[in-house]
């Protein structure tokens, strides 16, 4: 006997990298330095999948539309009426009301502020068209420049805002020290203390670390994802009021028997 069927549903790699980075810190084969290597390089893979997922969301308006239309809130004539805009087509008066178009047009103008020349161009003309990952496939932004068009969007609290930044700043550095890795020369002065001759021995000399070794030290990893966990559950609920980002959406399907 046999079953066929369909299976869709969206998958989101930020969360498998957040179980990855999860998990990485329970094994402790990988040892200090290497499991903070590991640590760090899936912490930065997991908060930029995550900020493509937002721009990418902002920019489907109508998804966003749909999605409110298909499930409306209990809340839903309320809401529409707080913003009543005269003969617009229900999507717009959606879009207007839950300020999926005001997210949209200033991400779009943030954006668009930090371009010049022909990626302006580009930038102005893909936007009428195009998918955010279409556009991003184009025009390759950063991490660094998606954060800073988010934050600009969705944070009103210019400390966090400028707290989240630098996290987000110091973790690309790092990650992209690690993606281009140079090998260094390293001079280091070092004093053992010891009670007398016998109990010296080259075990008790420290190993030289380069800059990034220290930085990527299990401590220092976890707080890193620590900070972005709790920076991705911030945009999280500001961009799409959802608590759960680390949460798998859910898949549809249907089978018949043989």
């Amino acid at each position: 006997m046999s079953f066929s069927g369909h299976l869709s549903g969206d998958i989101y790699s930020h969360y498998w990298f957040y179980e990855s980075t999860r998990r990485s810190f329970q094994f402790e084969g990988y040892g200090n330095t290497c499991g903070g290597i590991t640590a760090v390089a899936l912490t930065a893979f997991m908060v930029e999948s995550y900020l493509n997922l937002s721009c990418k969301l902002i920019f489907d308006l109508q998804a966003r539309v749909n999605e409110v239309l298909y499930s409306p809130p209990s809340d839903f004539f309320e809401v529409i009426g707080e913003k009543p805009v005269k003969g617009t087509h229900i999507d717009d008066k959606v879009a207007i009301a839950y300020g999926f178009k005001k997210q949209l047009d200033n991400l779009i103008d943030v954006f668009d502020d930090n371009l010049f020349g022909l990626k302006k161009t580009d930038f102005t003309r893909l936007c009428r068209e195009k998918s955010f990952y279409e556009i991003d496939d184009k025009l390759r932004f950063s991490p660094k420049a998606k954060f800073f068009a988010l934050s600009e969007v969705l944070y009103s609290d210019d400390n966090k805002k400028k707290e989240h930044r630098k996290l987000i700043e110091r973790l690309f550095n790092l990650r992209n020290s690690l993606a281009h890795g140079r090998s260094e020369f390293v001079s280091s002065s070092v004093l053992i203390e010891a009670d007398d001759n016998s109990s010296f021995s080259s075990e008790s000399i420290p190993s030289l670390q380069a800059s990034w070794q220290e930085q990527c030290s299990i401590e220092n990893a976890k707080k890193a994802f620590d900070d972005s966990c709790e920076i991705i559950k911030f945009l999280s609920l500001s961009a799409f009021n959802d608590k759960y980002p680390f949460r798998m959406p859910t898949q549809v399907g249907a089978f018949s028997k043989g």
